[in-house]
């Protein structure tokens, strides 16, 4: 993992990313940042690295740039992380649909 920056610089690098990735004007998301609603509950991401270690991420969604070997993790709890990628790093993006079951009503 890359030393964290701040959550506005990270917005201001990604933007071109996130405004693709969440359909919104570039200039929108560099003034207003994300919110709560451009994260889901059943959405969750992985990193894992060649020698077996996995980090898991819930409310996160994942952005990449491959030409740079890296991908940034964004998380509603958890800030913005960046990563570097070496050969055979997978980032995951899970989307999980879950059914609880509460017993018998």
């Amino acid at each position: 993992m890359r030393p964290p920056r701040p959550m506005q610089e990270m917005i201001q690098d990604w933007a071109p990313e996130l405004s693709a990735r969440l359909g919104r004007p570039i200039a929108e998301i560099a003034r207003e940042g994300l919110s709560a609603s451009d994260f889901s509950v059943s959405r969750s991401v992985e990193i894992r690295e060649p020698p077996g270690r996995v980090v898991r991420f819930s409310l996160a969604f994942a952005l990449i740039r491959p030409a740079h070997s890296v991908a940034a993790v964004f998380t509603e709890h958890y800030g913005y992380l960046e990563f570097d990628l070496e050969e055979d790093s997978v980032v995951a993006e899970i989307h999980e649909t879950l059914y609880v079951h509460q017993g018998d009503a």
